[in-house]
């Protein structure tokens, strides 16, 4: 208390050294309570680190639990120069010989040259630009970018114009050729035959500016060949139908030969090609038709128009394309189509550089691509076309990556034993025996308790981890593999931990990899085709269910296939969905409109473990958060504590100032009394 002074100069008393001892002993109550705060303190820290090993035990369990998640590739190409492979989502392992005969290449268009950059053109109007490629993939409902040119806009002002559009599908550049000589030039973002979509929608900007023609094209031509012979059949034209056996005046015998050769649209040359007619009675023109496509290596369209055959090049612009075909008449026939096809409409590019494809062979197969990163060719993997080259044929391969497949799921298990590891470490009880100097004493003992020790919940959560990662899988009905341990993921019997055997999970591995896939991935499968899974919710348990589309119900199964609950499900057109409690809550089914199978359902170790941890860790209702939050209603209950204690140890430190304030002053006052006695009698 303020003001108040004691220091025990009347009665001869330490008096404040008496008061501090007095308080120091009331304070040792407020000392045990701030002791068990901090316990619960060290408690709910302990709590956090478990949370945020569990939250890691989650993220390894999620990189197991679907195929493709699960599945690693090795992959190689043993010519990188010309492509190489970049694994995607997906595939399967195998072999591929690959040809590439032309890259992709992006549309490049020069304007007409002008004076200067930064004078006005004087022209004005509107033209549109198509988006990006990839922007249209991301919003297919994009349109095309509107620009507006204006009379005091330079070349430089047009250029950034098109440069600053946000997804447009050209980039511009001023090019200088002298001091008084400029042009643009405007390259599609985008590579691949078609270019960029250029459309004049106010006045004639483009066509000003010598980007499209007097027509408003580019002026580009595709390059179009025909036979100088045409052909009748009965009199008339010949067709793709028409047997070459039927042929007016070709006498076409059994394994009479036709040649095909020439030259592709960059020159390269196409050696003789044999296409032997081993049943003239049953090929047709159109089957010609398809080996001079072959013959050309997919770049090239083959029809027939008006009798005479045509060959068009699929890439438009300027083409060194060249065809002959000459019918060999080993036989004595006279069939003929003129050796050497003519042009019939000569390839112009009308632009600097035309857009082109890239066209390759993959396993026989000719295949065309806008993009040099081709993602349809192979399943699963995008191949990188880096150039072309007609004489070589590239070995892709795509294998199995055990070693990365072994460290993922060792990095799983890593994770569950730093969780156990850590419960451990936190939970244990030491007992330490002090010696004293006499050995016939009883010694004295010290017991150190872990943050987490006695505490229910953490064992709770141990043994059902542990549950979990031990489970016999016995959904997998004749699996060879139905459980970790079977597979070489075991026990150490020392530390509780898990480890992996990993000569006996290798073996595992390249000897049944799909039934050592399943212990990890949620799968589904029925036993008929026209029922299909679905879907499943963090509520669904794995096993066999009897899934009946006439009942409307799915029904768990004993490992005998014995129902032993049935559930009814909800029909929304031709999905069944179970929305009651339950094993089987939250599981969806595609049924046909009668009929009933079987269904088994295995969630994987790496999804059981990613849901268990997301169900106890809940937000609301997970018993983890409920432990949590109840460490922090008593932390905070103990501030309360605290606070009223030390409000009490500091009345009574204030009471005591008091009184022994008071006895001062009375032992003051009775001195001086006893003082003016001895000396009135002292007179």
């Amino acid at each position: 208390m303020a003001g108040i002074s004691v220091g025990g100069l009347a009665s001869g008393l330490d008096t404040n050294s008496i008061i501090d001892q007095l308080v120091a002993l009331e304070k040792l109550t407020v000392t045990r309570l701030v002791k068990k705060q901090e316990s619960f303190n060290l408690t709910l820290s302990s709590w956090g680190t478990l949370k945020s090993n569990l939250t890691s035990m989650q993220a390894k369990g999620e990189a197991l639990d679907n195929s493709d998640d699960f599945d690693e590739y090795k992959l190689a190409s043993s010519n990188e120069d010309i492509l190489t492979l970049e694994g995607r989502d997906g595939g399967s392992p195998g072999s591929f010989a690959i040809q590439v005969f032309q890259t992709a290449k992006s549309e490049k268009i020069m304007t007409k040259t002008y004076a200067s950059q930064i004078a006005a053109l004087g022209l004005s109007g509107e033209f549109k630009v198509n988006v990006t490629a990839d922007y249209k993939e991301s919003d297919p409902s994009a349109e095309d970018i509107t620009l507006t040119i204006e009379a005091t806009d330079s070349l430089k002002d047009v250029a950034n114009k098109i440069n600053g559009a946000a997804n447009i599908g050209i980039s511009a550049s001023i090019v200088k050729f002298s001091d008084t000589e400029y042009a643009m030039v405007l390259s599609s973002r985008d590579t691949g035959a078609a270019g960029a979509t250029y459309t004049e929608s106010v006045n004639t900007v483009l066509r000003d500016l010598g980007i499209l023609d007097a027509s408003g094209a580019k002026g580009i031509v595709t390059q179009k060949m025909q036979s100088t012979v045409a052909n009748t059949s009965g009199g008339a034209d010949i067709t793709a139908d028409t047997l070459l056996s039927a042929i007016d005046g070709a006498g076409v015998l059994q394994n009479d030969t036709i040649t095909l050769q020439g030259t592709d649209r960059n020159g390269n040359a196409i050696n003789a090609h044999q296409f032997i007619l081993d049943d003239p009675a049953s090929l047709t023109v159109g089957d010609l038709l398809k080996e001079i496509e072959s013959a050309f290596n997919g770049m090239v369209s083959a029809t027939i128009e008006n009798g005479r055959i045509i060959v068009t090049d699929k890439n438009p612009g300027k083409s060194a394309l060249t065809v002959n075909i000459t019918a060999n008449n080993e036989g004595g026939g006279a069939l003929s189509f003129g050796g050497n096809l003519a042009i019939n409409t000569a390839g112009k590019n009308g632009v600097l550089q035309v857009g082109q494809d890239a066209f390759f062979n993959v396993d026989g197969l000719y295949l065309k691509s806008s993009k040099n990163n081709a993602d349809d060719a192979i399943e699963g993997v995008t191949v990188k076309i880096k150039k072309a080259d007609l004489t070589e044929t590239v070995n892709a391969t795509i294998d199995r990556d055990y070693d990365t497949i072994q460290k993922n799921v060792q990095d799983f298990v890593d994770s569950f034993n730093l969780v156990i590891k850590y419960i451990n470490e936190q939970s244990r009880v030491t007992v330490t025996q002090e010696e004293g100097e006499d050995p016939t004493a009883q010694k004295s003992s010290t017991v150190k308790a872990g943050p987490l020790a006695g505490d229910s919940t953490v064992g709770r959560l141990r043994d059902e981890l542990r549950s979990i990662i031990t489970r016999q899988h016995a959904e997998l009905k004749g699996a060879t593999y139905t459980s970790l341990a079977s597979v070489g993921i075991v026990t150490d019997q020392y530390t509780g931990e898990y480890k992996i055997d990993d000569t006996k999970f290798e073996k595992a591995l390249m000897t049944n990899y799909d039934n050592v896939k399943k212990l990890f991935v949620m799968t589904g499968e029925t036993a008929d085709a026209d029922f299909q899974y679905g879907a499943s919710t963090k509520d669904t348990q794995s096993g066999r269910y009897l899934v009946d589309a006439d009942a409307n119900t799915i029904s768990q199964l004993d490992k005998n296939d014995n129902v032993v609950a049935v559930f009814a499900a909800r029909r929304e057109a031709n999905i069944l969905r179970v929305t009651e409690s339950g094993v089987a809550k939250g599981l969806a089914i595609t049924v046909p409109s009668s009929g009933s199978t079987t269904l088994t359902f295995s969630k994987g170790l790496g999804r059981e473990v990613a849901d268990f941890i997301k169900r106890v860790t809940d937000t609301y209702d997970g018993y983890i958060t409920q432990r949590t939050k109840n460490i922090e209603k008593q932390i905070k209950d103990y501030d309360t504590k605290i606070s009223d204690e030390y409000e009490r140890v500091t009345t009574y430190e204030n009471k005591l100032k008091m009184e022994y304030s008071a006895l001062e002053q009375t032992m003051a006052r009775l001195q001086s009394q006893s003082a003016q006695m001895q000396a009135a009698l002292s007179r």
